[in-house]
């Protein structure tokens, strides 16, 4: 599968079909998100390790963000701070452009593969429900701005 770069168009179609994951993430119980890694004791000497596992529906939609373009190449680990940024100051993500929402998800699908349950955390704090929100929202701008052009000609 080839990534696409950061400028490369956006299909309205992908972002909805992304957009629809919304209420499924949200009613998702944070506790849910993810198996996490544990060392269990199963005698005197003996252990038993746990790897872990994110739950099918965070699994479900990191596929389906790389199946409809919205892993995006860019150099996401140089671009860490200002995720950060946005992770500390929800209120700056309420006002971040769609391109900025998508290197978030870029950003968090791609550390997912360095950091175990690193997707499964954004999602388990809220973080990847509030980008979706914002991109919802943008998208509602787009479709009234559509509407408006239309009802003009």
């Amino acid at each position: 599968m080839t990534i696409a770069g950061l400028d490369a168009p956006i299909r309205a179609r992908d972002i909805d079909s992304i957009i629809e994951f919304l209420p499924r993430l949200q009613s998702l119980d944070p506790n849910q998100a993810a198996r996490w890694p544990e060392i269990r004791r199963t005698g005197e000497k003996e252990f038993e390790i746990y790897r872990g596992e994110d739950h099918p529906l965070v699994t479900e939609f990191i596929k389906a963000l790389y199946q409809h373009g919205l892993v995006r190449d860019f150099d996401w680990p140089k671009w860490q701070p200002e995720a950060m940024r946005l992770y500390d100051h929800p209120e700056a993500l309420k006002k971040a452009r769609m391109k900025t929402c998508v290197k978030l998800l870029t950003l968090h699908a791609r550390k997912d593969r360095f950091v175990d349950r690193h997707f499964a955390s954004m999602v388990q704090s809220g973080h990847i429900a509030a980008v979706l929100s914002r991109m919802a929202e943008i998208r509602r701008k787009w479709r009234n701005e559509l509407s408006v052009d239309s009802d003009q000609s």
